[in-house]
């Protein structure tokens, strides 16, 4: 199954969700090993190489789950810079649904762009793949990110599962479940977003 190439772009024109590409390899590889991404994800790689990051890529894209875009950050001179990465995976068809992923480069952080991104990859799961529901995790160790997920984005904590995630000296950490439904989407999620960030465009 060959790179998908579908792109999203956001209507406050700050970030483009696109196909993951070899010219942003290097970037993803650094945003997966950089020490504050892995402080509350411990079993993502301490290293990890471009090439290593472009075989990651390229098997993600033949799995039929999993739809992947890299997170583009348009900046005020045109160009652009690699923001992080989103998506889908564990897509199961037969009840519609999904988990998300989300993880904005730390030179990044507090730009709202986590907020557009989701925005982006929420619509398209609800308004064009038609699923019913989004499902999230999140360590329970991670405060910001709970927060995030439940006052910004208005998810629906739904599970808390003890000793999950190991992390590399063998401890365990719980994780929290969160959800969206497309009826939440449509009731309250999108509005939600959309007044974060200060409104849709005129």
């Amino acid at each position: 199954m060959p790179q998908h190439n579908i792109s999203l772009e956001s209507p406050w024109s700050r970030i483009k969700l696109v196909p993951p590409a070899v010219t942003d390899d290097e970037a993803c590889a650094v945003c997966r090993t950089h020490p504050i991404t892995r402080r509350y994800l411990q079993f993502l790689p301490e290293h990890m190489t471009a090439e290593e990051a472009g075989i990651r890529r390229a098997t993600r894209a033949e799995d039929s789950h999993i739809l992947d875009f890299n997170i583009h950050y348009l900046k005020h001179d045109e160009t652009t810079q690699f923001a992080g990465v989103t998506g889908f995976f564990n897509l199961d068809e037969g009840n519609l649904s999904c988990e998300v992923g989300l993880l904005v480069a730390p030179d990044l952080h507090g730009k709202g762009l986590a907020t557009e991104a989701l925005y982006l990859v929420l619509q398209y799961i609800f308004e064009e793949r038609k699923l019913h529901r989004a499902t999230f995790e999140t360590g329970a160790d991670n405060v910001g990110m709970r927060g995030w997920l439940e006052k910004v984005a208005g998810a629906r904590l739904e599970s808390d599962r003890k000793e999950c995630w190991k992390k590399p000296d063998g401890t365990f950490t719980d994780v929290k479940g969160y959800a969206i439904l497309e009826s939440e989407w449509k009731g309250r999620v999108k509005n939600r977003l959309i007044n974060r960030m200060g409104g849709l465009p005129l």
